[in-house]
């Protein structure tokens, strides 16, 4: 990808999304950031610009809300640019409890956040999305796509969100829209913050960041379909 890119990032106020936002900021002509909490993303967006002087556009909405949070999302960034180069998809969130324990509202609310809005999105965004520069959308997923897992809404979540993925990259790539699921493993964010983690033992955001940053570097003929990234001795278990 060459010139400055208009590139929008959900669930960018800490974690991966905001070691992502800050990696990719050099290369953005206008950076657009989401995240749940108003507080927190200000928090956010004051660490992007230690790195980053350009436009930058922050909007807070409950991923949760889905359909909706992705109407209003997509009308307000309608004004703020005219089209989108790159949209990085990394909102989540989770709850504990077993599949036939969990209150049913923690169960939608985990399914709207890791995928429903994400398919919402990335419709509502379309026609900004076919005006841009070699676009690319990049859906941060999680192991969890892969097999049964500690906490099953959330895996149950990242598979749809694999198979939106997949299904994307096929139907979009008529309209030279590349779709990319990068899936790590363990990654020391807030997540892990009650838990007795020894040093080095999982991912850094700056990790995932890294290879994202790297992903612009291709030709434009190249599309990076799905990553898997683990700490070197695996998933941890505690």
């Amino acid at each position: 990808m060459r010139g400055k890119l208009n590139i929008l990032i959900t669930g960018a106020s800490r974690g991966i999304g905001n070691a992502i936002a800050r990696k990719v900021a050099h290369r953005a002509g206008n950076l657009i950031v989401t995240s749940h909490y108003p507080d927190s993303l200000e928090k956010g967006v004051e660490s992007i610009k230690q790195v980053y002087t350009g436009p930058l556009f922050r909007y807070s909405v409950d991923h949760a809300q889905g359909a909706s949070a992705a109407q209003d999302l997509s009308e307000w960034v309608g004004q703020k640019v005219d089209r989108i180069d790159v949209l990085i998809l990394c909102a989540g969130n989770f709850f504990e409890g077993s599949l036939m324990s969990i209150a049913n509202e923690d169960f939608q609310n985990t399914i709207n956040t890791n995928f429903s809005f994400n398919y919402h999105i990335v419709k509502r965004l379309f026609p900004l999305l076919k005006k841009g520069e070699n676009t690319r959308i990049i859906l941060i997923g999680s192991t969890a796509a892969y097999g049964a897992y500690s906490v099953p809404t959330y895996s149950i979540a990242k598979y749809a969100l694999r198979g939106l993925a997949k299904n994307l990259r096929s139907e979009l790539m008529a309209h030279n829209i590349g779709v990319t699921f990068i899936s790590p493993g363990g990654t020391l964010t807030d997540m892990w913050s009650d838990v007795d983690v020894p040093p080095n033992r999982l991912l850094e955001p700056t990790d995932i960041a890294q290879i994202i940053d790297c992903i612009f570097e291709l030709s434009s003929q190249a599309v990076v379909d799905e990553i898997i990234v683990r700490p070197m001795l695996g998933d941890y278990d505690e």
